[in-house]
């Protein structure tokens, strides 16, 4: 174990040469998820009782769902401290990209990367805290346009450099061209299985 942590500080010196942080004096051991090693043993062996199971396709499905899963627990944790929800913060985003215009509500649900069960409370709850706001749509009074406020503009603005920065620092150890392949590939996953 001791030298797979000294091997790690090592290639994080040369794979993040951006940020130096302090050597620890002893690097502190990752806990074992309960999800993987043995677990996964169990289900390998299980379905192996299945002529169609493939356990490489299984094991990549079962790494894209737990690797999702630990990304989206960090990415929670850093928009809490915002008093919004991923969804709202989302919401936030695909405004902010519409600056001056607003979108409306049937747009937004159609582009939100997480949950679109109860829309108009995610929208209600961003009203309540002044960070967007409802437009009456001049091509059509029936329809409300939202809008992203001043106050939402200004949360993203804070929030945004330390959200991007982390981001980097999390995929440090790609390159450039292995982060374009793992989106590619991820693309063509997602595209055969719509």
């Amino acid at each position: 174990m001791i030298v797979n942590n000294l091997t790690i500080i090592f290639f994080y010196d040369i794979l993040c040469p951006m940020k130096k942080p302090k050597r620890p004096e002893k690097v502190p051991q990752q806990p074992v998820d309960p999800r993987s090693g043995e677990y996964w043993e169990r289900i390998r062996k299980y379905g192996e009782r299945y002529s169609a199971f493939d356990w490489p396709s299984v094991r990549l499905v079962l790494d894209l769902i737990y690797t999702y899963d630990v990304l989206m627990r960090r990415v929670e944790k850093r928009i809490a401290s915002l008093g919004i929800s991923t969804s709202s913060f989302n919401i936030l985003m695909i405004l902010s990209s519409n600056v001056g215009k607003g979108c409306r509500q049937e747009e937004i649900s159609q582009l939100l990367l997480v949950s679109r069960a109860n829309i108009t409370g995610l929208i209600d709850h961003l009203v309540k805290k002044g960070l967007v706001k409802r437009c009456a749509d001049p091509s059509d009074r029936r329809v409300w346009n939202i809008m992203i406020t001043a106050k939402g503009e200004k949360l993203l603005a804070s929030y945004l450099p330390g959200h991007y920065q982390e981001i980097r620092e999390r995929l440090c150890f790609l390159s450039v061209k292995e982060k374009d392949l793992y989106s590619d590939f991820l693309t063509r996953l997602r595209e055969s299985n719509r």
